[in-house]
């Protein structure tokens, strides 16, 4: 009798497991998976700074966000995103960056009064 219960289980968690990992699409924190195809998804929100930010606040909040483990690379001179080499561009990459390797969360998006969370990608405005 346990023999069969235990039987019985394994083929009901069998078949549980099968349904939910053959579903079509699943989609987690911006990947799409499609029949078992990785996609990435556009982002929807972007943290941006405020148009009265100083150069030096920008500095601060580019230096605290790659200083807390997000990829600063593609942000260096001569690196994919390093140009305009202005501080206000690499500052709005690195708090973007920052503000989404924290999910997203508004709040992480503050950097002392001069950021900005907004819809629009801001490379298309």
């Amino acid at each position: 009798m346990k023999s069969l219960r235990r039987v019985s289980f394994l083929i009901l968690a069998t078949v549980v497991f099968h349904l939910f990992s053959s579903a079509s699409v699943v989609e987690a924190h911006g990947v799409v998976l499609d029949n078992g195809t990785a996609v990435v998804t556009p982002p929807t929100t972007f943290c941006v700074p405020t148009e009265q930010a100083s150069d030096a606040e920008l500095q601060k909040a580019l230096d605290f966000a790659c200083s807390q483990g997000i990829d600063c690379g593609p942000i260096q001179p001569g690196a994919v995103c390093g140009d305009p080499p202005t501080v206000r561009s690499r500052a709005a990459f690195a708090m973007t960056s920052y503000y989404r390797f924290r999910e997203g969360n508004p709040r992480f998006c503050d950097f002392n009064g001069i950021g900005r969370v907004i819809s629009e990608n801001p490379s298309k405005l």
